[in-house]
């Protein structure tokens, strides 16, 4: 990633982690983090410029570790603000130069930790004890030292003093709900505070997963980038982009994103089908001004309008994925929208690295398979599993984590096989961790040596909010086994009174329908594929 960070004027992160050697910790928070102070002269090196500190655990190693992070980001030549020994340096505006403009950083969070004894927050909510036993030792709390715990009226005032002293205000707030895309009413409305008191550019996070794009007063604001850095589990944390700004004295002027997939907790520029997936992910959270151009997505000035486009479709019990466009409106027919839940699964080489075809997000049992281009559907990338004399056990393949799912799934992929013992199953729980609740197993029958599609349609199961799609190759009595997979997709389907969505990247027809698309006005026209 470092290229790109270092590629601009001005490089700001969300740095939620104190940057201390002490062993001390926060003594009743569930999660307590630390990181070592060296991380401060990586992030330098890799063009940081700016970190802010008003989050929900900057302040897990207390005072002191707060200060040997503040320390630890001067010493490597990074600014900072959000959190300081006092309310009033806590809710300093940071100001750097950027070109030929100064920027003033305002950092403050929604979450101050009011639910423990020993809040996080600066400025209240309530009286800190000052003292606290640890570990059997009485510790000694500064009673004003923390982050900045977000109200309007200190809002108001930081970018106030913010706009005094620079030509844009940018302003960072840290809050929203885990893994909703979409703001909380505080959330919202702490948003258009700073809109109004005249930030220019207003990032939120806490959420751990992409949101939307959009303008509120004239301020560029995103609602949540997802993670960067960050060892979550989780399959919905693993999309993210990098938002890049242009700045003039008069504001933002036009915005782009840079999808980013976390790949073992690092994060990695992608191409190809993660790329559109969390473009096309960001611009269905986003509002109506954000469009989609050649490039990704983005928003100002150069960015493109879309135009409308009708379509007839006469097929009965067909699906369709996207290449261009996205459904605006079922004008007659039966019709029903749905997304794709896999990010990968055309085992192309889709990271901006040098290590190939490694299959992200994907997660293999016994020997590892071919992943390589020459094989798949297209001869861009596929897997193959291969069971020789000998082995006494199954070749596995199936995602590296639990995927999240609300509606009913269809499991559709390409596949090549000549033997017999190639299988599908989708297996469902109730929740990230436990057993599995229930298991549907398909037999892949063999093709005679040409690619074919299977696709197969399942109804969420009582009380199961997850799914993991897996495919095994049985182990032979004599000779070798091989079996090819390509293009594999989760796609779950939309409520069937749904008729439009930026985010949705299938459809599919029960009778003949009419269909208006929106269309980029790069393109030519909507572009659809059967998927079969």
């Amino acid at each position: 990633m470092k290229p790109a960070l270092a590629a601009a004027d001005l490089t700001s992160v969300n740095l939620e982690t104190p940057l201390t050697t002490r062993s001390l910790r926060h003594p009743t928070k569930r999660f307590a983090f630390a990181s070592h102070p060296v991380a401060a002269k990586a992030l330098s090196a890799a063009g940081v410029d700016y970190a802010a500190l008003g989050n929900n655990h900057a302040f897990d190693a207390l005072g002191p570790g707060l200060e040997d992070t503040i320390d630890a980001l001067e010493t490597a030549g990074i600014g900072h603000s959000g959190a300081g020994s006092s309310p009033e340096a806590a809710w300093e505006p940071h100001i750097q130069q950027a070109g030929d403009l100064d920027v003033a950083f305002v950092s403050c969070t929604t979450i101050d930790g009011r639910q423990y004894e020993i809040d996080w927050a600066a400025n209240g909510p309530t009286e800190r004890p000052t003292t606290v036993t640890i570990d059997g030792q009485q510790r000694t709390i500064a009673a004003r030292s923390g982050v900045a715990r977000a109200t309007a009226e200190r809002l108001r005032d930081a970018i106030q003093r913010g706009k005094a002293a620079a030509d844009v205000v940018v302003v960072q707030i840290h809050g929203g709900e885990p893994y909703q895309p979409s703001p909380t009413e505080e959330t919202r409305r702490l948003t258009e505070t700073a809109a109004v008191a005249g930030a220019d550019l207003i990032v939120n996070h806490h959420p751990h997963v992409v949101g939307g794009i959009e303008r509120i007063e004239g301020a560029l604001v995103a609602w949540s980038l997802g993670n960067f850095i960050f060892d979550q589990k989780i399959w919905s944390t693993f999309p993210s982009y990098m938002l890049t700004v242009t700045l003039t004295a008069d504001g933002v002027t036009r915005a782009n994103i840079d999808p980013i997939l976390l790949d073992g907790f690092v994060p990695k520029g992608v191409i190809g089908k993660p790329n559109r997936k969390i473009t096309w992910q960001t611009l269905g959270a986003s509002s109506e001004m954000t469009t989609v151009t050649r490039s990704g997505l983005a928003l100002g000035a150069g960015t493109e309008s879309t135009r409308t486009e009708t379509k007839q479709f006469t097929e009965q019990n067909t699906m369709y994925g996207r290449e261009v466009g996205w459904v605006s409106d079922v004008l007659a027919g039966s019709v029903r929208l749905g997304r794709d839940l896999l990010p990968t699964g055309e085992f192309e080489s889709i990271n901006v690295d040098s290590q190939g075809y490694d299959g992200t997000l994907w997660r293999y049992g016994r020997t590892y398979p071919t992943v390589s281009v020459g094989s798949g559907l297209s001869g861009s990338g596929g897997v193959e599993l291969r069971r020789v004399d000998g082995n006494r056990s199954r070749a596995v393949l199936s995602n590296s984590r639990r995927i999240p799912v609300e509606g009913p799934v269809t499991v559709t992929s390409g596949y090549r096989t000549d033997n017999e013992g190639l299988t599908g199953e989708l297996t469902w729980f109730e929740g990230t961790s436990g057993p599995a609740i229930d298991r549907q197993v398909w037999d892949l029958r063999p093709t005679d040596g040409d690619w074919q599609r299977f696709s197969q349609d399942f109804s969420l199961p009582d009380d199961a909010t997850h799914a993991n799609v897996l495919f095994a190759l049985e182990p032979g009595s004599l000779g070798r086994r091989t079996s090819e997979l390509d293009d594999i997709r989760l796609i779950e389907w939309a409520d069937q009174r749904t008729s439009k969505g930026r985010e949705f990247d299938h459809f599919r027809m029960s009778q003949p329908a009419t269909i208006e698309f929106e269309v980029p006005k790069y393109a030519e026209e909507a572009v659809w594929r059967r998927v079969d």
